[in-house]
């Protein structure tokens, strides 16, 4: 299950040495242009495809992903890992082992930036140092990449890459370094806005998966 979590970020989170960098007044247009990319009062699919690779241990995975999202709430899909959040409860849910995790994430906790990975991009100046690359290739096309460092250094996570079109400035891929030494790319393929999505869309349904065994992890 923190696999697919982790993949969230975009949806999107990272921990970095301390003073590595402050906040990169060259990086800001490209940030905010990701930014200004994602309406709160809009719905979204995105289709992506992964890879995850294992310095450490040399291995790797790769595969395709959707997310369906709108302000903070989203439902990401990716292989048997099913993950929902409803602007309060995240739902974690693995469809093979029939099991899904029920908790609150805590808004003024570290955790909550990779339970709800919208505020990285929307509120990267409250919660990130940022740094240019600048232009360089990626996935074979020019990109400008930027690098983002949380505040808070108490997660798991080393450093964060976005992939920047350089003339829309919209965002084409991340890449999400671990201090376990696991890297996680995701390419987003497609990006459709003006989705008609429902409140329901965002909440685990016990009908529909009615074996599934519901473990709540509630204070």
């Amino acid at each position: 299950m923190d696999h697919i979590r982790n993949l969230l970020l975009i949806t999107f989170m990272i921990l970095c040495r301390p003073g590595e960098a402050q906040q990169d007044p060259a990086a800001e247009p490209y940030l905010q242009g990701v930014s200004d990319q994602f309406d709160l009062n809009e719905g979204y699919l995105i289709q992506m495809d992964y890879k995850r690779e294992d310095i450490m241990r040399g291995t790797w995975a790769e595969g395709e992903g959707t997310i369906l999202m709108k302000g903070l709430k989203y439902k990401i899909v990716v292989d048997e890992y099913i993950v929902y959040y409803d602007g309060h409860r995240l739902y974690s849910q693995n469809t093979e082992s029939e099991e899904v995790y029920v908790s609150v994430p805590d808004p003024d906790q570290p955790g909550y930036l990779q339970a709800v990975p919208i505020r990285i991009i929307k509120a990267y100046r409250q919660d990130f140092k940022y740094q240019l690359i600048g232009e360089k290739p990626f996935m074979g096309r020019d990109r400008v990449e930027v690098q983002l460092y949380p505040k808070d250094l108490t997660g798991p996570y080393s450093m964060l890459k976005l992939f920047i079109n350089p003339v829309t400035l919209r965002l084409e891929a991340i890449q999400l370094k671990h201090k376990e030494g696991i890297e996680y790319t995701m390419i987003l393929s497609e990006i459709k806005g003006n989705q008609q999505l429902d409140d329901s869309t965002f909440v685990f349904d016990p009908a529909e998966f009615p074996n599934t065994e519901v473990i709540e992890l509630l204070d």
